[in-house]
């Protein structure tokens, strides 16, 4: 790949960088006692609610989604390499044929649950999930939904829907990381699907159920064998496996997770919190490249784990949620 490619829409990801909320403005939030401050913070963000619409999250989340779908606009209009767009991208668009494919299953109208990302309108979807054909989606998506399709016709199980597309992003997800070929990217994708696998078991425990179950949720395209991950917990070797996938030895941001991996007793929640961190870290070590992918890959990342920070405190506020208990649960601010 070509890293002169990128510069013009790094500079331009430079200028939006600015207007990214700060460490200094989740601080505030974190520590203001009433809707009305919380809104005066929020003006100097693009993220501009007042203080009735703070007490609907029905509209926090409609914010929260159109500004991070205008950057995924942006990135999709001014990147000359549309697939580390899509790296990102990809799951709202499994999501939305996820929905269309259960809308169609059930013959009911779901287009409230279409998020507006990503590189595919509704109506390319649409088509898509209708007639299991398009010219324009790429073979891999066209493929899987209409084998998860004709699984569901067969089964008339609506799992069937879940676990495919599910199964389908970690297959299109890491084709595109192969067609990248960059080491940042390629290990952000290999996180995401470890994670994934490990986190499903370790919920699959939690409800006593059987390996069988389990399995059938767990994604082939990890770095190891599904059955592996079945025996994690049982091994008590959780740790291994971690040292496997991410094989940078243990810093103080991860320290403190080291005794739940050995002990194989580390929650869900922790995992997910850890999952993000780890990626995060990933794409940090392009933080000063000014050519090539990894800046946008950052920003990109670093929209999305903004908009999980403001859910989280915006939505944790009006749920009594104290200030201690959301800062241990925010994830990494760009920037700092």
């Amino acid at each position: 790949m070509d890293a002169s490619l990128f510069s013009q829409i790094n500079t331009a990801i430079s200028v939006r960088e600015a207007r990214m909320v700060t460490k200094e403005q989740f601080d505030q939030l974190l520590s203001v006692e009433d809707r009305e401050r919380m809104a005066l913070t929020l003006q100097e963000t693009n993220y501009k609610l007042d203080k009735e619409s703070l007490a609907d999250p029905n509209v926090i989340e409609q914010v929260l989604i159109k500004n991070l779908a205008d950057d995924y606009r942006f990135a999709f209009e001014e990147t000359p390499v549309e697939e580390v767009t899509q790296l990102f991208a990809l799951r709202y668009t499994y999501h939305n044929l996820k929905v269309l494919l259960k809308a169609r299953a059930t013959q009911t109208d779901l287009s409230e649950l279409i998020l507006p990302i990503g590189r595919y309108s509704k109506e390319i979807l649409e088509h898509l999930v209708t007639t299991l054909t398009s010219e324009v989606c790429p073979s891999v998506m066209v493929e899987e939904v209409s084998a998860t399709w004709l699984e569901f016709l067969d089964y008339q199980d609506m799992r069937v829907l879940d676990i495919g597309m599910d199964m389908a992003y970690f297959k299109h997800l890491k084709q595109l990381a192969e067609e990248l070929d960059t080491p940042e990217l390629t290990d952000f994708v290999n996180l995401t699907i470890d994670f994934y696998n490990v986190i499903t078991v370790k919920r699959g425990l939690n409800q006593d159920k059987p390996n069988s179950f389990m399995r059938q949720l767990l994604s082939d395209d990890a770095l190891m064998k599904a059955r592996d991950y079945l025996k994690l917990y049982e091994d008590q070797s959780l740790l291994t496996w971690f040292n496997q996938v991410y094989p940078n030895s243990f810093d103080l941001s991860t320290k403190s997770f080291e005794s739940g991996l050995a002990q194989a007793d580390i929650s869900a929640v922790e995992l997910e919190y850890l999952m993000d961190l780890l990626r995060f870290q990933v794409l940090e070590q392009g933080r000063f490249e000014t050519q090539g992918p990894l800046p946008l890959a950052r920003y990109l990342w670093g929209k999305e784990l903004e908009v999980k920070n403001l859910r989280l405190i915006l939505t944790g506020r009006s749920n009594d949620l104290s200030s201690e208990v959301l800062k241990e649960r925010m994830r990494p601010v760009y920037g700092q």
